[in-house]
């Protein structure tokens, strides 16, 4: 997986797989085993380059791994695999960021707090352009992370792009431990728990965090998921168990000879389950969208955001004689409903491509009495939903005292959902369409509601006049209510 560093599996571990086939497949099996030591014999024996068993054992395990076409199956020497393993439960040594892929260099998502990135004054947003002075253009993600991680306090220098800035950070790496799980209340008795990855502790903290909203009080809970790349199926199949009755199907696996078997919770629910949204977005694979699935499934949790990665096959880990081990795609998953998802993920029930927007909407979505309210300040970029803050700014263009506001972040702020189609703009409230713009030609639509500029869509205000938003001027501010 490029997209992003983050390890996707769904999968309890096994200690064995016993497996006996028929008397024919085991001859050819073995005749093919013996060809492949007799090819090695002969390269090592006969190339130019003398090449060492570890070279064509190594050699061969990926390509027999290659002929699998399974983008998930992997081998881990014994090094790899407590790197993995560390990676699942959080445990790394490097300077504390996360990052994503840009267009050009990988760019940080977000810096853990008490790491060396922290105190050392690395931003989210951050573009890394070099990693000891050599430059990372065009590098896959996993390479990038490599070359900035290394052995607990070594030194590595991060060069950062900052705006028009571009300037040296000196950092001493460190043990690191990303914490799966953080939490906290939000206005209106509202729990939001972030839910990072399906370590080995996730459950349990999960359900500390839980407990601990509802003894604040907790009304409405918010789960975010987004980002989280999966992790252990047991971990899911715990969390659900907090909301839903003892053996309660949570999944269905299927193999590749069609046995069918269900998974299902093994304690009662700890209490009724609060009024609940479940951010998710393109990263949310595998585990995350197994437990988001069955929420939705239950009629217990409205998911928000964008459609999930898509990734409902299940991995086992099989230890080797070596220490090492071989990740392989033993089945694939359902919903409780029924619903395969694999390569084709959770579509969800409100869209909000606009990151910064997403868990605002989520609260608003748990707050029906409450009136979107957003103010933005011209000239500035600086907007306010609801009493939050954007980080982003939002450009807003103006001619003779008429605003032109960017059309995708104030109509997803209001609750309206924005789609494109074969240049057409589609704007919903609910599952019921209210406008569509004509097709683009060039820069406008044919009409004046709607223009493009820098490849950004922006809209009239009179278009905020047909959707119902109310629009008050003031000298340094702008603001803007969706009325009832």
């Amino acid at each position: 997986m490029t997209k992003r560093f983050f390890f996707i599996l769904a999968c309890a571990f096994l200690l064995t797989f016993s497996w006996f086939p028929p008397a024919q497949a085991a001859d050819d099996f073995e005749s093919g085993a013996a060809l492949v030591v007799e090819f090695m014999d002969l390269l090592h024996e006969y190339h130019l380059n003398k090449p060492d068993a570890t070279v064509l054992t190594e050699g061969a395990i990926q390509g027999l791994l290659d002929s699998l076409e399974d983008p998930y199956a992997d081998y881990f020497s014994v090094e790899e695999l407590k790197g993995f393993t560390d990676t699942l439960n959080g445990d790394l040594v490097g300077v504390g960021i996360e990052v994503v892929p840009g267009e050009q260099y990988p760019q940080v998502l977000n810096v853990i707090p008490g790491t060396p990135a922290e105190k050392n004054g690395i931003k989210a947003g951050d573009v890394i352009r070099a990693v000891d002075g050599q430059s990372i253009s065009g590098w896959s993600l996993d390479d990038a992370v490599s070359k900035i991680r290394g052995t607990v306090g070594s030194k590595v220098v991060l060069t950062i792009k900052r705006g028009k800035d571009v300037f040296d950070i000196n950092l001493k790496r460190a043990d690191i431990h990303v914490p799966s799980v953080s939490q906290e209340m939000l206005p209106g008795n509202t729990g939001y728990i972030h839910l990072a990855a399906f370590g080995s502790t996730s459950s349990q903290e999960f359900n500390d965090a839980l407990h601990s909203l509802r003894a604040a009080g907790m009304e409405s809970l918010i789960i975010d998921l987004r980002n989280n790349g999966g992790g252990y199926l047991d971990g899911a199949v715990d969390i659900l168990g907090n909301f839903v009755a003892e053996d309660t199907l949570v999944v269905s696996t299927l193999d590749g000879q069609g046995h069918r078997e269900e998974i299902r919770t093994l304690e009662p629910a700890t209490a009724d389950a609060p009024p609940m949204v479940v951010l998710v977005n393109e990263y949310s694979a595998s585990a995350s969208e197994l437990l988001a699935g069955a929420l939705r499934d239950y009629k217990i949790a409205t998911l928000v955001g964008d459609v999930t990665y898509g990734k409902g096959v299940v991995q086992t880990i099989l230890p080797l004689s070596s220490g090492g081990a071989l990740k392989l795609t033993v089945s694939k998953y359902l919903t409780p409903a029924g619903h395969d998802i694999d390569q084709v993920g959770l579509i969800p029930d409100h869209y909000v491509l606009i990151a910064e927007l997403q868990r605002e909407v989520a609260w608003q979505l748990l707050h029906p009495e409450e009136v979107p309210d957003l103010a933005l300040e011209p000239g500035t970029g600086r907007a306010v939903l609801n009493g939050w803050a954007l980080k982003n700014t939002l450009a807003i263009e103006k001619k003779d005292n008429v605003y032109a506001l960017p059309l995708r972040p104030v109509l997803e702020a209001m609750l309206y959902q924005v789609f494109w189609q074969d240049g057409v703009i589609k704007v919903f409230a609910g599952q019921q369409e209210v406008w569509r713009s004509r097709p683009l030609v060039g820069k406008r639509s044919g009409r004046s509601d709607v223009f493009m500029q820098d490849g950004i869509s922006y809209l009239s205000e009179n278009l905020l006049k047909q959707l119902n938003i109310d629009i008050v001027k003031e000298k340094n501010k702008i603001t803007l209510t969706r009325k009832r």
